[in-house]
């Protein structure tokens, strides 16, 4: 008798016909193997066949089943999507859809903290064996417009974002990539969650352009602090400000301390959301600097050691960071920050020819964000045929290095991001 079929048996497809939520049951069904695989006399990949072969049957959304791993590997991104890897390479999604192929919106998620366990070595074979699918190097052209032959990444690297309840990440590219756009989605979702979450946004483009200048709450109050960064000067508003922030990671630092030693669950700080646009615009204040003079500068290395402690701390506090910058190169950060932290690339270009491939470009060529040779030649020829036909992609090298479609966050209100980036990824396909 089929092992994971077997366990299942109470939560067939016909039972969720009979009430429970399509996502609820793809989540049942993949706690359940996960629980089956734990037992040494278990065949794990038997069990994970079975799985992928279970979700085709219900005919489960890739997005039902991102967002159901994300949440049962609570906060471990690189594990769930090793994870995701090592169910398509064994049957699901089967076949592995085009990177705007997604069959359904993501549906609303919940916050169960469960930590599964896996056997990472059995995971990284399959990633390796999977990789045509995680890499985005070029396969056969078929005449297909939309894929140009070219194996994206099949999940949503945008929305995995705010699939956890706190996370930090630094979003790069040029002008009119969207980097914006995606604080617009982050901070419009939370405003319609109308929520506990405390709302903290910094612009150093002082909103004067594609920013976040028009950002309200419902009743029309604005929410957004400028600080104009054209000189030296100026920077010191910014550092006080990440001063700010930092202190208050540290007060939530002790508060917890404190709670563990006195065994007392007290009061659960609120989520705080801090945004930061347009950090590159601190170095276009310092023309003529080279990265030896600004590390040696004092306000500098104030307000860097003061961002990387948010981005690497925040998290575990309940203190979310989102910063976007032209490139990493550009972004207060450290390789140590950078590594710890979730980086995204973004490369759009727009009417007028705005925007580019640049972010994209200096990432795949820094040895720090990709070691290997083989994967910087693989994207440098995957990405030379993307800017010959202007497709919008994001690129992300945490974990196993990734590329995607790129979805338009064009006309963003209060929706449930994980829904509306998934429907703009389906409208692209379309």
């Amino acid at each position: 008798m089929p092992l994971f079929t077997s366990t299942l048996s109470s939560h067939s497809p016909t039972t969720a016909a009979a009430g429970i939520e399509p996502q609820l049951h793809v989540r049942i069904l993949i706690e359940t193997a996960m629980e089956q695989a734990k037992f040494t006399d278990t065949d794990s990949e038997l069990v994970v066949r079975q799985l992928a072969g279970e979700l085709t049957k219900i005919a489960a959304p890739l997005s039902d089943v991102r967002i159901a791993v994300h949440e049962l590997y609570a906060g471990d991104r690189t594990a769930a999507e090793a994870y995701l890897s090592y169910l398509a390479s064994h049957g699901f999604p089967h076949p592995p859809p085009a990177a705007t192929a997604a069959t359904a919106t993501a549906s609303a998620t919940t916050h169960q903290q469960v930590t599964p366990t896996r056997d990472i070595e059995t995971q990284n074979q399959a990633i390796s064996q999977h990789g045509s699918h995680s890499y985005g190097q070029l396969s056969a052209v078929e005449g297909d417009a939309v894929s140009l032959g070219i194996a994206f990444y099949s999940g949503n690297l945008i929305a995995e974002l705010v699939a956890n309840s706190a996370y930090s990440a630094l979003v790069f590219g040029e002008r009119r990539s969207g980097t914006s756009a995606i604080l617009r989605a982050i901070v419009y979702d939370q405003i319609a969650k109308s929520g506990d979450t405390l709302l903290d946004i910094l612009d150093c483009h002082n909103g004067e352009w594609g920013g976040l200048e028009h950002v309200q709450l419902n009743d029309g109050s604005r929410l957004v602090s400028y600080r104009t960064v054209s000189c030296y000067e100026e920077i010191e508003a910014v550092t006080k400000k990440l001063s700010v922030v930092a202190n208050e990671v540290k007060r939530r630092q002790r508060q917890q301390r404190t709670q563990a030693l006195s065994l007392s669950a007290g009061e659960v700080p609120s989520p705080y959301l801090f945004l930061i646009d347009g950090l590159s615009e601190i170095h276009g204040a310092l023309p003529g600097w080279g990265t030896d003079r600004r590390s040696k500068d004092p306000l500098l290395s104030r307000s860097a050691s003061s961002l990387r402690f948010i981005l690497g701390h925040g998290p575990a506090v309940g203190i979310s960071c989102v910063a976007t910058a032209r490139d990493h190169s550009s972004c207060l950060c450290d390789p140590t920050a950078l590594g710890e932290t979730k980086l995204l690339f973004l490369g759009r270009v727009s009417a007028g020819r705005n925007g580019g491939y640049r972010a994209i470009d200096k990432a795949i060529e820094d040895k720090a964000l990709l070691p290997s040779p083989h994967e910087r030649s693989r994207y440098r020829e995957t990405l030379s045929v993307i800017k010959q036909q202007r497709y919008p992609v994001v690129f992300t090298p945490n974990g196993v290095p990734r590329l995607g479609a790129l979805g338009d966050f064009g006309g963003y209100l209060a929706q449930d991001l994980l829904t509306h980036y998934q429907q703009s990824l389906e409208v692209s396909a379309g």
